[in-house]
């Protein structure tokens, strides 16, 4: 008798054949298999006013499900390591977003990985949110999980194998976390929760210079100075409507919404703001909308402006976004009773005004955006 071991990784199998010949089914030995532990994940973060944790002695290298950090202190996570400690082919990547800085990848430092810092070292800055995954050939064997612990907010619900754990957009430190390796399949005993969502990002906040300019403009009643990310018209004593909405809607296609300031109802837009590097910027003309204009969001995120430059000229304008270019899909002159429709070349076809009427109302207008009024 001779006896083959086959050694995986999960499970070990021992088979005894006799002679080398066929087993019949009566002369099979029974097939054991004996489970391996997963990996050991462990981590330490750099806490503010604390440094490394290793570096005191209530605080060391966390593993598996452990918290690091503090609790009821107030102190923000500033920096992580992480690494996987078994003999097994795995790795680690990962990335935090950084107060000021945003997502390492995006900033040019890049995803770290098996045990290098990531965040910051001397600038004060808060952890906010942290993403991470394993690497390696056994990787598809296990599933990642952690666990953030965020101001304001407590303990998010588990993200994991690069979901974003934290938040953006509000400002909010990291203060604990929690990481753990299991099985593939499985799910890390729950603990405390008391947000459900892994990550939470508020999208109005990179347009906050707009939305408070115009919080501004209300309440000062129109008066005074006037302000740059605010519609101009919007100061004519003849445009009654001073209750204003917005709304964040993807109108490019990009994946990022785009700043939609409206009248209360939402009907009629007064203003369009996108991000272009980092900061707000108008999308179209003000004299697009307000005064003699009126501009709708329309299905398929398409813009319809209609404007008047007096009793004897009229244009209509349809307008499609893609990413920070604004494309003019149709454009239509009214000029005392004839109705022109215009190309990029400024070629000017003659049409009747059943047809301006037939393509300008074929754009409904998008029902379904949810308002906030300015308070």
């Amino acid at each position: 008798m001779r006896r083959i071991v086959l050694i995986g990784l999960s499970t070990l199998i021992v088979f005894f054949i006799t002679g080398g010949a066929a087993m019949a089914e009566e002369e099979r030995s029974e097939i054991t298999a004996v489970t391996v532990s997963p990996p050991i994940v462990s981590y330490q973060t750099h806490i503010e006013n604390i440094g490394w944790e290793v570096e005191d002695a209530s605080q060391a290298w966390k593993q598996n499900g452990e918290m690091s950090g503090t609790s009821g202190k107030g102190l923000r996570l500033e920096g992580i390591k992480i690494k996987i400690d078994n003999d097994v082919n795995l790795g680690i990547r990962y990335q935090t977003h950084i107060q000021n800085i945003g997502w390492e990848d995006n900033s040019g430092s890049g995803w770290k990985k098996d045990g290098d810092m990531s965040g910051t070292r001397g600038m004060g800055y808060r952890l906010e949110a942290i993403q991470m995954r394993l690497t390696g050939e056994e990787a598809d064997s296990f599933d990642l999980y952690y666990q953030v612990h965020a101001e304001n907010m407590g303990w998010l619900g588990w993200a994991k194998n690069g979901e974003s754990a934290g938040t953006s957009g509000y400002g909010y430190r990291l203060e604990g976390i929690r990481i753990v390796v299991v099985k593939k399949g499985e799910i890390p005993a729950v603990g405390s929760i008391d947000k459900p969502e892994s990550f939470y990002e508020n999208m109005l906040a990179p347009f906050a210079p707009v939305i408070q300019e115009y919080h501004q403009a209300i309440l000062n009643g129109y008066q005074g100075t006037r302000l740059n990310y605010v519609n101009s018209i919007l100061y004519d004593p003849y445009l009654k409507p001073k209750t204003l909405s917005y709304a964040l809607e993807d109108l490019s296609g990009d994946g990022n919404p785009e700043l939609i300031i409206a009248n209360a109802s939402g009907e009629i837009i007064y203003d369009l703001y996108w991000i272009v590097d980092g900061s707000p910027r108008r999308i179209v003309s003000t004299t697009s909308f307000g005064y003699r204009a009126h501009g709708y969001i329309c299905e398929n995120n398409i813009i319809k402006a209609d404007g008047s430059g007096g009793a004897a000229y009229h244009v209509y304008q349809i307008y499609q976004l893609n990413n920070t270019t604004v494309k003019t899909i149709t454009k239509i002159e009214h000029e005392y009773y004839s109705c022109y429709l215009t190309d990029d070349n400024n070629y000017r076809k003659l049409i009747t005004k059943e047809e301006k009427d037939q393509i300008y109302n074929s754009y409904s207008v998008k029902s379904d955006l949810v308002w906030t009024q300015f308070n």
